[in-house]
């Protein structure tokens, strides 16, 4: 698509509200295109098809909107109505029994429990219909943190229809939450008798089979899957089981397909430094090598005030606290369907411009590296962004970016070291799930202004401080261009 999946969305709701369904649907299933998952985009076009009288086709589309983003008070209620009108009362009144407890206005509310009391007669529906209904609530209620509701959601949803093969993997990811690992070994098998190359129950089953040291098993499973995070959990259930020599022969065997996968990229990087040895991996095998400082100094005139500006104008941009799948823990960060450097505006335009003038810098200081990385440099400055502010013992986890290709950090606030490093950018060769002893790391305590940027497949993480202050920086991923909108 020409457009950004902001500006695309931005033109779609323009259209609809002008009546322009048609125009408005094509813009929304553009977005879906690029981003299948967009709730925003889903929630639209879902109600789209209600004004036509397809309400069916609704429901799976507002059913998507909540899953990825069950906070948004208008997704309850739109998909409260499409249950309303499908005649599936039983089921509208237990969503509406459920989320009186979640903050909504009761005003909001009132108009849908008049519309449900004034149903008299339930239409025909079928348990398949209900057990969706109990499912997409127990996702939502998770993503919400209310895992019992969840487990007690997802068993309703099972009960209707025992053959529901991604309640049963729901199910198991609940129960994992609730630590309750065995119980959510057996519903991920479950899924998996029901459907064999299940992948998402596969991948979850791994990794308790992993982190029981049950390798030989995790292996197996991680073989039955031909993706990419599934090639990675081989060779780490490799690794943990001493194959070493195995893993350099996969690696090799596979460098055709898995030379721009970052899951394998960083795993190659680390077993080369442990054999002392390069792999067959063509990425960036050496991406310790490729760390950039710069500051915004070097860009601006007046750097204080344009971050003070920049800062201030943060302020107006929805965060999360620890959202769920991210590395981020006692701090804030901006949803995933926020892009700050989509089509920014005021400062972070200006911020956008500095970040692309020091990447033209970056790819003249490397242009000459042999590796995949600088030699299929991405030729869209395509960035995807997001903010982050770290509260007192806010931390990162080890992690990777795996859709980026260069990552950055723009550093507006910075909290004191204290002589430990707290606050500061580690970046190293061991992740979670492998490590050996005495592998190169490089510690970096940022400045307020400074700019770093690194190999999307590098493993960093923030260390935890303890100073009562914010840590607070702009981060964004280069874009690949194969995933350039």
């Amino acid at each position: 698509m020409a457009l950004t999946i902001e500006q695309a969305m931005e033109q779609g709701s323009a259209r609809h509200s002008e009546g322009n369904l048609q125009e408005a649907e094509r813009l929304y299933r553009a977005i879906l295109q690029v981003q299948p998952g967009h709730p925003g985009a889903n929630h639209n076009l879902g109600l789209i098809a209600v004004s036509a009288n397809a309400v069916e086709a609704a429901l799976p589309m507002f059913t998507t909107a909540l899953e990825i983003n069950p906070g948004v008070e208008q997704f309850w209620l739109s998909y409260i109505d499409a249950l309303i009108r499908l005649g599936l009362l039983d089921s509208a009144k237990a969503v509406l029994e459920k989320i009186k407890n979640l903050g909504f206005g009761a005003e909001k509310l009132e108009p849908l429990n008049r519309k449900l009391a004034s149903a008299t007669n339930k239409a025909p529906s079928s348990a398949a219909a209900d057990a969706e209904v109990y499912r997409t609530l127990g996702v939502a209620l998770k993503e919400l943190g209310r895992f019992d509701e969840a487990e007690a959601s997802y068993r309703k949803a099972i009960k209707l229809k025992p053959d529901y093969v991604e309640a049963h993997f729901n199910l198991g990811n609940t129960l994992k939450k609730l630590n309750k690992l065995l119980e959510a070994e057996e519903s991920y098998s479950r899924a998996i008798d029901l459907q064999p190359d299940f992948v998402p129950a596969l991948m979850n089953r791994w990794e308790l089979l992993f982190n029981r040291g049950e390798f030989e098993t995790a292996l197996k499973d991680a073989e039955s899957c031909n993706i990419q995070i599934a090639r990675l959990r081989a060779l780490e259930s490799l690794y943990a089981l001493g194959r070493n020599e195995e893993i350099f022969k996969r690696i090799a065997d596979q460098s055709g397909s898995d030379d721009e996968n970052l899951h394998v990229a960083a795993f190659a990087a680390f077993i080369a430094a442990v054999e002392k040895k390069d792999s067959a991996h063509g990425f960036c095998n050496n991406p310790l090598d490729f760390i950039h400082i710069s500051n915004i100094s070097a860009h601006h005139e007046s750097p204080e005030s344009f971050i003070a500006d920049v800062i201030e104008e943060l302020r107006d941009i929805r965060t999360e606290w620890e959202p769920e799948k991210k590395s981020t823990h006692k701090g804030f960060q901006t949803p995933p369907e926020i892009n700050l450097l989509a089509t920014p505006s005021g400062n972070m335009a200006q911020l956008k411009s500095i970040i692309i003038a020091e990447l033209d810098k970056y790819y003249e200081k490397f242009q000459n590296e042999i590796c995949s990385y600088i030699q299929k440099w991405p030729k869209q400055k395509d960035l995807y962004g997001w903010h982050v502010i770290l509260k007192q013992q806010g931390h990162q986890t080890p992690h990777i970016h795996v859709t980026g290709w260069l990552s950055g950090v723009v550093y507006l606030q910075v909290v004191p070291s204290l002589n430990k490093n707290e606050g500061a950018i580690e970046f190293g060769l061991n992740s979670p799930n492998y490590t050996a002893d005495g592998l190169p790391a490089i510690v970096h305590q940022p400045m307020v202004g400074d700019i770093v940027f690194f190999p999307s497949s590098l493993h960093h993480r923030t260390i935890p401080f303890s100073t009562d202050t914010d840590r607070i920086v702009v981060a964004f991923d280069l874009s690949p261009d194969s995933v350039s909108n």
